[in-house]
Parts: structure tokens; C-alpha cells; sequence
């Protein structure tokens, strides 16, 4: 384990201290707020790029995406990337090891290279990332088409997990013509700045039409609002797949505690669910990260992949809290949202 007065010294970093590297134009060129620190004389000849990304707020998604872009930094330049979810936690850590691990990457995935944090805590030359998202690439990850390379090279899904997407697909998937759907709605309804998600008129409108231009069999319905799955679960019950994964209605799943490994869980299903919207033939969602990846692992091959675009709720916090709820009341001549 890393010794208690490293760890605090993780936490404290945040101005360049004096570096045993040059500066790389990496660092000034691309406004990159990282930071170099030698912890000892082991690896002399390495250089090791520790990716970050503590924080609350952000889903998984958005996490991998920026993962994937500095990785993306370490192939470039050479170094050695290692993902540190543990001293620099986010919303996904839980306070017991999963998997025999507290760094929540290794929730998920395997390890992005061989060495060890506490060896790299060890090391002469390490960089610390960025906490967000590398400046320089687009927010949507299917549009940089050269973190294929990296995605195939370094992101390896734990193989209980790809067992647990294989046997929903052959269980459930497998020999249909079967349309992805991913409807996400709670928070995003009020988030200030954000895409707005459909209506369930919308969203029905649209399935349905799909399932008969292109001849779905089945309709695959991923959500996080056990209203939103009930209420497809009624309009298409015959064709309607869905996965047995925990969900809430007006609340926020990270903000309750309902079974054990609850957040770790929270994790894994979106993370399934994700996967088996990739292997869809067809594909319906708004503007979300859930959906981006899918789409990203399925390299833009589905067969229709339409994004109901409702614009942009208002910047101004409290507008935001009602513009949605005025909106999907109104008809659309009137400024509401179209079917």
C-alpha cells in the first residue's frame, strides 16, 4: 500500500513543482494543467502518465471518453499511462475493494499497463493528467476517429462482465433485427445548458415508426427511470427486451444506498447495457454519453441511428428547472417540442 504521507501529497498537488523532466510543449502548447513529481530514483528511464479524474458529478461515460483522450496523450508522447482512481477517487468509488481493488478503473477494467501504483509512487519522472477533459479533442469521442487505436489497445472490460453482456446477447439478442434504445430523462430535464431528452409521446412516435421503415423485431430499451420503462414496456410489450437493472423515478440513483456495492453496481449495469446497445442493428437516443459510446463501439455501423434533437435548455439555472415541464405541455406551433 502507499505509505499515508504519499498519499496526502497526492491530494496536495496542484502547482508545478520542480520537475526532473523539460517541460514538454504538451504542457504549455495545449494549456494542460498538469503537474511533474519524482517520488524516489526507481525508473529512471520512464516516464509515467497517471490519468485522473476525481470528482462527484460525472457518469461513467464521460469519464471513459476523457480517459481514452489522455490516453490517446501518453501513446503520442511515450509515456507510461496509469489510471489512479484511487488516490483520486470519483463518484464510482465505493469504500470496500471490488474486484480485490479500491481504484475504481479496476472496477471495470483491467489495468492500462503493467506497473503498479506503488511502484510508480516509487518512480523518478511522473506526470500527472489534467482532472478533465484534454483540450484539444471534440467532447463527442466517435468524431476522433484515432482513439479506435487506443480504445482496441487499451480498454479491456473485466471478463465477468463480458461474460454477463455475452449471455444477456445470446439470451435475448441474438438472431434479431433489434433497435437500441436509449431513453434518459430525470436530471437532464432540468439541467441548465444541456440537450433537452424526449417526451414519451416522442420517443414512442419514433420507435414505432422505426420498427416498421426497417423491420425490427425487437426493441431494446435502456433507462434509468423505471417510468419511462414501463410506459415502452405497454406500448411495444410483445417485442420489448430490457435488462433486470435497478432504477428510480424522480430520484437520483447515486444518492441512495439500497443494496451492497450499490455505486459499483450502478457502474457495471450502464456499463452492460452500454455494451449491448452497441450490438443493436439500430439505434434511438438523445444527446448522451451512454449513447455516444454505444455508438463509438459500434464504430457508426448501425443500420439507422436517429438522436432526437429537442435543442438546448436555457442557461439561466432556475429557467432551466421549469423550461422542459412548459415545453413537452405545449404544441409545437406554440414553441413545444415536435413528435
Amino acid at each position: 500500500m502507499i505509505k499515508k504521507h504519499i498519499k496526502n501529497l497526492l491530494v496536495k498537488i496542484k502547482l508545478f513543482p520542480e520537475p526532473y523532466l523539460p517541460q514538454n510543449n504538451l504542457l504549455t502548447e495545449t494549456a494542460q494543467v498538469c503537474s511533474i513529481k519524482s517520488f524516489g530514483n526507481r525508473n529512471i528511464d520512464k516516464i509515467f502518465y497517471v490519468i485522473r479524474q476525481e470528482g462527484r458529478g460525472r457518469g461513467l461515460f464521460s469519464i471513459v471518453a476523457s480517459v481514452l483522450c489522455h490516453l490517446d496523450i501518453a501513446e503520442e508522447h511515450g509515456w507510461i499511462p496509469i489510471i489512479d482512481f484511487q488516490n483520486f477517487p470519483n463518484i464510482y468509488n465505493e469504500t470496500k475493494p471490488i474486484n480485490d481493488s479500491m481504484n475504481s478503473w479496476e472496477y471495470y477494467f483491467e489495468p492500462v499497463s503493467e506497473y503498479k501504483l506503488d511502484e510508480v509512487y516509487l518512480s523518478r519522472n511522473v506526470i500527472f493528467s489534467d482532472n478533465g477533459y484534454p483540450t484539444g479533442y471534440d467532447y463527442s469521442i466517435t468524431t476522433e476517429k484515432k482513439l479506435y487505436t487506443v480504445f482496441y489497445k487499451h480498454l479491456k472490460v473485466k471478463q465477468d462482465i463480458v461474460q454477463e453482456i455475452d449471455s444477456f446477447y445470446r439470451m435475448h439478442l441474438e438472431g434479431n433485427r433489434v433497435l437500441g434504445v436509449h431513453f434518459r430523462g430525470q436530471e437532464m430535464k432540468t439541467a441548465a445548458g444541456h440537450p433537452f431528452p424526449p417526451t414519451k409521446s416522442q420517443m414512442a412516435a419514433r420507435i414505432e415508426k422505426l420498427v416498421n421503415d426497417y423491420k425490427f423485431q425487437k426493441v431494446f430499451v435502456v433507462s434509468e427511470d423505471s417510468e419511462y420503462v414501463d410506459f415502452l414496456q405497454g406500448k411495444f410489450r410483445s417485442i420489448f427486451i430490457t435488462t433486470d437493472h435497478y432504477r428510480t423515478h424522480g430520484e437520483n440513483a447515486y444518492m441512495q444506498y439500497p443494496r451492497e456495492n450499490h455505486i459499483y453496481n450502478l457502474g457495471r449495469e450502464i456499463l452492460v447495457d452500454a455494451y449491448l446497445l452497441s450490438r443493436c442493428q439500430g439505434l434511438i437516443g438523445c444527446g448522451s454519453n451512454v449513447s455516444t459510446f454505444s455508438r463509438f463501439c459500434n464504430n457508426d455501423k448501425f443500420d439507422v441511428d436517429e438522436r432526437i434533437d429537442n435543442g438546448t435548455n436555457s442557461s439561466n439555472f432556475v429557467v432551466g428547472q421549469f423550461l422542459w415541464s412548459i415545453k413537452s405541455m405545449l404544441p409545437s406551433y406554440f414553441g413545444g417540442f415536435k413528435l
